[in-house]
């Protein structure tokens, strides 16, 4: 089957949700134990696929989860890296990764999922939103890059707002 985009952030936001619904201190765990947990979820969904975490590639760098199918770089589908709490520079780091190990000869994979557990940071670096997606995930729930761009502007509107009244106490 061909995903888009948009297709795998909903199944992965599917399989958060689940993790959520049904052992939600999951998210409390070592960022190693919620791949687990995330890879388990995500093989339910992705039929047809190998899902594999921490995938030891030739140059050494690891995804912390791996969509594809095992022994060929054929129909790789989608990595995923997955931090607790980010920061920019993480993130952009796992970004760099994800564009110059993980899209390019010879794993060629078509997307990349970056998952934040916990409060993304307000600086988010720019990214193909073509092929790359970011989930944000809390324990109770789970929004998306546009949602939390979204908080950012209502949250500036507030700060403007405060601002404002505190100027005229």
């Amino acid at each position: 089957m061909d995903y888009s985009i948009g297709e795998i952030l909903e199944l992965t936001r599917k399989a958060a949700k689940r993790i959520s619904d049904t052992q939600s201190s999951v998210w409390d765990l070592p960022e190693v134990s919620i791949c687990h947990h995330l890879a388990n979820e995500l093989e339910n969904l992705f039929r047809g696929f190998s899902v594999d975490m921490e995938l030891i590639k030739d140059d050494r760098r690891r995804p912390d989860i791996a969509i594809h199918n095992r022994g060929n770089n054929e129909n790789n589908l989608a990595i995923y890296q997955v931090k607790k709490n980010p920061t920019t520079k993480q993130l952009r780091d796992d970004l760099f990764k994800i564009n110059d190990t993980f899209f390019r000869d010879p794993y060629c994979y078509k997307y990349g999922i970056l998952v934040s557990i916990g409060k993304l940071p307000k600086e988010l670096p720019a990214f193909d939103k073509d092929r790359v997606g970011i989930l944000e995930i809390y324990g109770w729930g789970i929004i998306t890059e546009e949602e939390f761009a979204e908080q950012q502007r209502n949250q500036k509107l507030l700060d403007t707002d405060l601002f404002h009244k505190s100027n005229e106490i």
